[in-house]
């Protein structure tokens, strides 16, 4: 019953995020992937966002309306709410139905088959390529892309932010694609966005990542991974508070259940059960001067994120991809009290177990 309840509340939140479902709405026994599919397939990609959204709220746990949704805001620009449909594939399908990836992927395959130069094809499988991490193709089907349409803001961004990512790729290149995006589209707050992504987590220059983020802010895309973006130049340039409130909003934004736990006493672990939108605090005693030592992993997803919150209730420090991908710290306790972990997923996507010591 509950994770029923948390797929509604989840495909709820986010589809009334800014950009998702803002053509209309189309009544649910009338909308069909084929349908939106045929409005992509016509350049109609803002009721084309309609009709998927319709098919979502009708079936929310069938990839393809998240897909077709996706791909249809890749069209219109709006990458941010084009990732936000993969994150709702990732939290709520591949849990249940870890097959769906092969088959989104399955389904771009055959239509590129049809129509090798189809352009919305090319665009949902090279983003459906670099969400899943897999660089190497996604830069090989935005070569065809670019080929067809060497101007285009999508192709240019996302070929550079795959160069940045895919480790030992040609990241001089990557930097030129990312350049020729802005100057493509320089008031695109999702371009500054992909932009910051790419100078945070593939080609690490924290300066760089702070100013395209705090632009993406600025011009509203006040979205969870901005702000783990800006925490993580925060925490470079040791501006530890600041980093510490950033990844507090980023865990508000995506927590739709905060659970309670036994406090985390020196010496001890728990061993969390984690599902989409559930993010634990986690009580942990300690005196001034004593060094809180936390260290966070699991052997079902690979990336956590955490935020201690003192006694009077001021997030102190956040830590993101410190162990690898996962969150820990060392920290002398700078007040006796009780201090508040709040502990999940990256983004809260993720479903499994998460253990959290306290050496």
């Amino acid at each position: 019953m509950f994770q029923k309840a948390l797929i509604v509340m989840l495909v709820c939140m986010l589809a009334v995020a800014p950009g998702i479902g803002a053509a209309g709405s189309v009544k649910a026994d009338q909308c069909t992937v084929t349908t939106g599919q045929m409005l992509i397939d016509a350049g109609q990609y803002a009721q084309a966002v309609a009709e998927f959204t319709c098919v979502i709220d009708a079936q929310p746990m069938q990839v393809e309306g998240y897909r077709g949704r996706s791909e249809a805001s890749l069209l219109l620009g709006q990458y941010t709410d084009a990732q936000r449909d993969y994150i709702l594939i990732t939290a709520l399908i591949l849990p249940e139905y870890p097959e769906a990836e092969d088959s989104l992927l399955a389904g771009y395959d055959a239509r590129l088959a049809a129509e090798p130069d189809s352009i919305p094809a090319l665009t949902g499988l090279s983003f459906a390529h670099w969400y899943f991490f897999n660089y190497t193709a996604a830069i090989q089907t935005l070569n065809h892309l670019l080929a067809l349409q060497p101007d285009s803001v999508y192709g240019r961004l996302l070929r550079g932010s795959s160069r940045l990512l895919h480790h030992g790729s040609a990241k001089a290149k990557g930097i030129a694609d990312l350049e020729r995006a802005i100057q493509l589209a320089p008031d695109n707050a999702d371009v500054r966005y992909i932009v910051a992504d790419a100078y945070t987590y593939g080609l690490p220059d924290p300066q760089r990542a702070f100013t395209e983020a705090s632009l993406a802010l600025g011009w509203g895309l006040d979205t969870p991974r901005v702000h783990a973006i800006l925490a993580s130049s925060y925490n470079a340039f040791g501006d530890r508070l600041s980093a510490a409130q950033h990844i507090k909003t980023h865990i508000d934004l995506v927590t739709t259940e905060l659970v309670s736990t036994n406090p985390l006493d020196p010496g001890t672990t728990d061993t969390l059960e984690l599902v989409a939108g559930r993010t634990y605090a986690i009580p942990v005693p300690a005196t001034a001067g004593e060094l809180i030592s936390i260290t966070t992993g699991s052997s079902d997803f690979w990336d956590s994120i955490l935020v201690l919150v003192g006694p009077d209730g001021t997030p102190v420090l956040g830590s993101d991809d410190t162990n690898f991908y996962f969150a820990a710290f060392d920290w002398t306790a700078e007040a006796t009290g009780i201090y508040s972990l709040q502990v999940t997923s990256f983004e809260s996507v993720s479903t499994g177990e998460l253990v959290v010591t306290r050496k």
